[in-house]
């Protein structure tokens, strides 16, 4: 992949961790509270999947 893919899909992921972070502050603040272990869960699932994507990222950009 070229340098310029790998810049945007840092910036795609920085933007998805700053949504994850907003969701998990309004959870916290007692927002939404009838959906809040579906919220939680869908925050976890989220972190995990920026993890993933990063330790892709990294791998390949070493390629």
């Amino acid at each position: 992949m070229k340098e310029e893919n790998f810049k945007k899909i840092e910036s795609l992921l920085s933007m998805l961790d700053n949504d994850r972070s907003w969701i998990l502050k309004n959870i916290d603040n007692g927002k939404w509270s009838e959906l809040r272990i579906e919220l939680a869960t869908l925050e976890r699932e989220i972190s995990r999947f920026i993890l993933r994507a990063k330790e892709y990222n990294c791998k390949n950009n070493k390629s």
